[in-house]
């Protein structure tokens, strides 16, 4: 299990991780992700981060998070910056599914 303070220290300094990820299907990559805020699935505690590999938002549990490494690299926007980019994206995803 990764170290929850680590998690929210990079959040609260808009820093970013480097992660050793397990997919679903075991597969292992490593990614740069820029978190956002942590949240909570229906069983799992995950993080919200933009992922400069896919170059997209995406979700990641931390029960899958093999390694993170906190950056001295910062995300480079203005504080608050990322989040209100992702509630917009957020916004967009509802409304092209319709809720």
């Amino acid at each position: 299990m990764v170290d929850s303070n680590e998690l929210r220290r990079a959040i609260r300094e808009d820093r970013k991780l480097r992660l050793l990820y397990r997919s679903d299907t075991g597969e292992e990559t490593e990614r740069i992700v820029w978190p956002i805020i942590p949240g909570y699935g229906e069983a799992t505690r995950l993080i919200v981060a933009w992922c400069e590999l896919r170059q997209d938002f995406r979700h990641f549990r931390t029960d899958r998070m093999i390694e993170i490494e906190v950056l001295e690299a910062t995300n480079g926007l203005r504080k608050g910056d990322l989040r209100r980019r992702w509630e917009r994206w957020c916004e967009e995803q509802r409304s092209r599914s319709g809720h």
